[in-house]
């Protein structure tokens, strides 16, 4: 994949973030859960030999997951674990 293909990746991964920190602000966490799924679904496309994209990976889950957690309560043990999964 060339340069500027990732770089336009990783630009519309962040610009995701920062619409769903926004939302996640005004407290609407439902909007802002599924802006994460999306954020996290176009970093997941950046394949590069470093690790940044493996921190911005990292960074988005652990933002939704506080998201889901605020959404879902009850559910933190399920989610959590299958974060943790996901993650290694």
């Amino acid at each position: 994949m060339d340069p500027i293909h990732l770089r336009q990746l990783r630009a519309i991964a962040e610009n995701l973030c920062t619409q769903a920190n926004r939302h996640r602000e005004n407290h609407n966490y439902l909007v802002a859960h599924a802006l994460y799924g999306r954020a996290l679904c176009v970093a997941q496309e950046i394949h590069t030999p470093e690790n940044d994209r493996n921190f911005l990976v990292t960074r988005i889950r652990t933002d939704q997951q506080a998201v889901f957690e605020m959404l879902c309560p009850g559910e933190r043990g399920v989610e959590k674990a299958a974060l943790e999964r996901a993650i290694r």
